[in-house]
């Protein structure tokens, strides 16, 4: 299930660490993929408009929370450019999805992690593989000096759409942990 960061009152709504992490999920939206496909076709056959559904658990009360999104994902195949705008909800609140991926010498670049209060970016890493997406990002909390550890993988489903498991590094454990789903499907306009 999805690890949500702590909401707290007055805050625009920290869903924006979840939302980031949806608007990778609007990235790798994806058809039919085949053995054949390169990371470029991949990432075109993400443009569209989808609905996402799914659950994740929420860091505050760790409890899991039904998850809602929309996306509207442009793919501009002179630029080889996914640009993902979208709008992504909990019952705690909702936050606007907005990323951006490219493919750069036959890899997939980007990021998908909009920037979010009180974190910085350290590290992003992707791999592309026969209709399946992994991004991996590291980020430092400004306030405490955290580290911490997200993956996002991102399957094509045949049958339209596609699925997004995200991902915590648990320390202790030292492996990735999942911490939440959404099954993307087109919306059909």
């Amino acid at each position: 299930m999805f690890l949500l960061p702590k909401i707290q009152k007055n805050e625009s709504f920290t869903l924006r660490k979840i939302i980031a992490l949806f608007a990778l999920s609007s990235a790798l939206v994806g058809g039919n993929t085949y053995a054949e496909e390169t990371p470029a076709k991949f990432l075109e056959t993400l443009n569209g408009e989808y609905r996402g559904r799914g659950e994740a658990i929420m860091e505050l009360s760790n409890q899991q929370e039904r998850v809602s999104c929309k996306l509207d994902n442009n793919f501009s195949t002179e630029e080889n450019i996914l640009s993902i705008v979208g709008v992504c909800a909990t019952t705690q609140g909702k936050a606007e999805v907005q990323g951006k991926l490219s493919v750069v010498d036959g890899q997939v670049v980007g990021s998908f992690l909009s920037p979010f209060k009180n974190s910085k970016v350290t590290k992003e890493t992707s791999n592309y593989d026969n209709g399946t997406l992994v991004i991996s990002t590291s980020f430092v909390n400004n306030d405490t000096g955290n580290l911490s550890r997200m993956r996002q993988i991102v399957v094509s489903n045949p049958a339209g759409g596609f699925n997004s498991t995200f991902q915590k590094f648990d320390n202790a454990a030292g492996d990735y942990k999942d911490t939440g789903y959404v099954e993307f499907t087109p919306t059909g306009n």
